[in-house]
């Protein structure tokens, strides 16, 4: 059977294969859309009436599921941050290493349940040992945490970017946490964070040794994977290969990143591989990718922010 889908896909190296007809599937076609760089925006987009292949974030598609939505993810999973570099201190700060937040004021206009803050906030607790119940959060909305089953100590954040940064350089925050770019660019920079810090003097990354992360990756084995590829419901009924086929054609793009890098982002890729040694963004549900979407699906129903832990084997359809 032949099926034609529309995608909804970042604008990057591991996707670009898609638009130029060198990727192959029998049984499959596709339009991709890849002009919305903003995780948030496709995600808003995948949910249009054409769409067959977009992202959700992880706690509102496990949100959507305890509803009784049927499973429409598959394991592929296009920009995977070590959440890390996201903390942001003053140039001043005698902070250091993410250890010396203990107890510290941490401050964002995302909130603690969003996909990089409780990220950022899983990898303080089980990467680096903080107490999360020591340490207070001027992040987002405190009542979009209703059910806070951690304890934590939430209070309201700044609205913007900017206005975390004014709050950190008046000293009434310790640091701000912001969002980063995908996959290697979270361990090295040469991203937005590194843009905004640029844009505002006074301040600097607080881990910004790729090293570090690194070794912290070796203690916890965590790489967040806080969103995942979903499908339509309409192309799913379709036909029930569409799944299979979807997943063999971003698989196959994403082999072929390499193609679309330059000299300076391939070495990018490559020092991230020799880092960590091995891979971290092959397409499947293998043991490390189960671990990290465990860890991340156990620490939001902990926090409060999903009703119930769904096992990794539950979320996709193939």
């Amino acid at each position: 059977m032949n099926s034609h889908v529309n995608m909804v896909l970042p604008p990057a190296p591991w996707t670009k294969a898609l638009e130029d007809d060198s990727v192959i599937v029998p049984g499959l076609t596709w339009d991709a859309m890849t002009d919305i760089s903003g995780a948030p925006e496709r995600f808003v987009a995948t949910h249009a009436e054409d769409v067959d292949v977009g992202e959700n974030g992880l706690r509102r598609y496990i949100i959507d599921l305890l509803k009784g939505a049927p499973r429409l993810a598959i394991p592929a999973f296009f920009g995977r941050e070590h959440m890390q570099r996201n903390l942001i201190v003053s140039a001043d700060s005698n902070l250091t290493h993410p250890g010396d937040l203990a107890g510290k004021r941490i401050g964002s206009r995302l909130t603690v349940s969003s996909g990089t803050g409780a990220a950022v906030l899983m990898i303080l607790e089980q990467a680096y040992g903080l107490s999360l119940k020591e340490m207070t959060f001027y992040m987002g909305n405190p009542d979009n945490l209703k059910n806070n089953k951690m304890g934590l100590q939430v209070k309201q954040g700044p609205a913007t970017d900017e206005e975390g940064f004014q709050l950190l350089m008046k000293g009434e925050l310790d640091a701000v946490v912001l969002t980063s770019g995908p996959r290697y660019f979270s361990m090295f920079g040469h991203d937005r964070l590194d843009e905004a810090v640029a844009a505002n003097p006074g301040v600097r990354v607080l881990v910004n040794d790729p090293t570090t992360i690194a070794e912290a990756y070796r203690r916890s084995g965590l790489y967040p994977i806080s969103d995942l590829v979903v499908l339509g419901k309409k192309a799913v009924a379709a036909d029930p290969n569409v799944p299979a086929k979807v997943m063999a054609a971003l698989s196959e793009a994403n082999k072929r990143a390499s193609h679309y890098r330059d000299e300076a982002e391939e070495k990018l890729a490559r020092d991230e591989i020799a880092l960590l040694g091995f891979d971290p963004h092959e397409y499947r549900l293998g043991p490390e990718q189960r671990k990290n979407i465990a860890a991340y699906t156990d620490f939001f129903y902990r926090m409060g922010a999903i009703d119930k832990y769904v096992e990794p084997e539950e979320l996709f359809i193939v």
